[in-house]
């Protein structure tokens, strides 16, 4: 990978972290959408481990597509923790990179692994609100959101079963200059995360992120810390 590749990977690491920190939900969880469309959401009392599979299309400028597939897996631990591992794959470089994202609501950070550069970009996560005002964020949050799905067409897809657990499905449609955006999601109560998403775009594209091979066990808890043999950088948010 020549400098002017690693730079904008870097960036492009560092903006990840920095979102992450910021990502607060109104009941003081944090999540990140960083697979495809699966909301791995901070919440203590699920742990689990999975791999994760993405397949996509890419429509090249000639109109026709080429398949691609990315691998990578997901931790949570009983206390919220949470790890995502992804590759990125780049039309610069022919195979692809993983990074690997933390949110840790204990300690209160979020941090960005670069296993190449051997390095952890570290992101001090808010401070609760005080219980006030997270009742009232979150029913601000309940009226956006409702109206929202008013908005975006959401359909009740109804109950299934995905990898052994019960899900629900649900639809969501978006319209915009006549060209129309559909996200399909498959969510598990029990687990509290997504099981599968796929996405439609207007291009043709698409996109299925789906686990598999999930075990509800506690994960290892260096798996929410970087490796000793990292270099640490710590970064205050902007205010």
């Amino acid at each position: 990978m020549n400098i002017r590749r690693a730079a904008v990977f870097s960036a492009l690491l560092l903006c990840t972290s920095l979102a992450l920190a910021q990502a607060a939900t109104p009941n003081n969880t944090f999540s990140s959408t960083l697979s495809g469309g699966i909301n791995l959401r901070s919440i203590a009392g699920a742990p689990f481990s999975a791999d994760v599979i993405r397949e996509s299309t890419r429509v090249l400028p000639d109109g026709s597509s080429v398949p691609v597939l990315t691998r990578g897996k997901m931790f949570r631990d009983a206390e919220g923790r949470t790890r995502s591992e992804m590759e990125m794959v780049s039309s610069a470089s022919a195979s692809p990179r993983k990074f690997v994202t933390i949110v840790d609501p204990v300690a209160r950070v979020s941090m960005v692994l670069d296993p190449q550069m051997k390095t952890a970009t570290v992101v001090p996560l808010p401070s609760p609100a005080p219980a006030d005002a997270v009742g009232a964020r979150a029913a601000t949050a309940e009226r956006i959101s409702a109206k929202s799905l008013a908005i975006v067409g959401a359909k009740d897809l109804g109950a299934s079963m995905l990898q052994g657990f019960s899900v629900t499905g649900s639809r969501r449609s978006r319209t915009v200059q006549a060209k129309t955006t559909t996200v399909e999601t498959w969510f598990s109560p029990d687990l509290k995360v997504e099981l599968q998403a796929k996405t439609d775009n207007p291009d043709g594209s698409a996109m299925t992120t789906r686990l598999e091979n999930i075990v509800t066990a506690e994960p290892d808890l260096a798996m929410f810390e970087p490796p000793a043999d990292y270099v640490v950088k710590t970064i205050s948010p902007s205010k």
